[in-house]
């Protein structure tokens, strides 16, 4: 039987702000580092292109 570990990386604050290291098991949820950075480049070049097409026709 395996146990999922949650790993969290410290300093704490009073405000209860919480580091979360690379290894951490959120729930099921898993995001492949590559991924992200791809999809917020691809993102990023969506907004900017957006943004120039709305400004070219006001």
């Amino acid at each position: 039987m395996s146990v999922d570990r949650l790993s969290v990386a410290g300093p704490q604050s009073a405000a209860g702000i919480m580091g979360i290291s690379s290894n951490t098991n959120l729930g099921g949820i898993k995001f492949n580092p590559r991924g992200v950075v791809l999809f917020s480049a691809v993102f990023i070049v969506v907004v900017k292109i957006i943004d120039t097409l709305l400004r070219g026709s006001a």
